[in-house]
């Protein structure tokens, strides 16, 4: 009986570390979702710029690099994620809004056209980025756990902060968008 016990904690302690709530766990979704929490960079701890590159969803070349000079938010997402679909619109409307270049990052797709079907469905007018995995490692420390994670870069191509899970409210991105653009460069 003692061993048992041993076992379901050890279980449990597992389950709590990889991100799921309650007993309940993520059900039939395969994966963990973030709970929102925001981790703003200091500008003196932050890393070097992001080096994501490669092709859109409509096959056309994209860079970071080559938006050095403005904030960027970059949301990571998959067209199969209950949560991405949720913050979609979201996005969209902030991206509309902010003074900021949006880019999506679409990972884990078993195909790139469930992806374009999605950006179809919410009506995403930025461009996303078609990520084979290259992009999500290049995040390094700051890989997301789970979609969707947004990051907010500074002019410099630093990450300056991190949502973890769904973007609720286009509030949430003004007020981090405002204060990393307010930044001296």
């Amino acid at each position: 009986m003692r061993r048992v016990v041993a076992v379901v904690a050890a279980v449990l302690a597992l389950v709590g570390t990889a991100g799921c709530s309650g007993l309940d766990g993520t059900g039939d979704a395969n994966y963990t979702t973030g709970d929102g929490a925001i981790t703003q960079i200091a500008a003196a701890d932050r890393e070097g710029a992001l080096d994501i590159g490669g092709e859109t969803l409509d096959g056309e070349p994209i860079d970071l690099a080559s938006m050095r000079g403005d904030v960027v938010v970059l949301n990571v997402w998959g067209s199969w994620c209950t949560p991405c679909r949720g913050e979609a619109p979201v996005l969209q409307e902030a991206s509309e809004q902010l003074d900021a270049r949006f880019v999506g990052m679409s990972f884990r797709e078993t195909s790139f056209e469930n992806a374009r079907s999605f950006e179809r469905e919410f009506g995403i007018t930025y461009p996303t980025i078609a990520d084979e995995g290259a992009g999500v490692v290049e995040l390094g420390d700051y890989a997301p756990k789970a979609p969707p994670t947004t990051y907010v870069l500074d002019r410099q191509g630093r990450v300056a902060a991190v949502v973890t899970g769904a973007i609720t409210s286009a509030g949430t991105l003004e007020d981090l968008v405002e204060e990393v653009a307010a930044e001296d460069g």
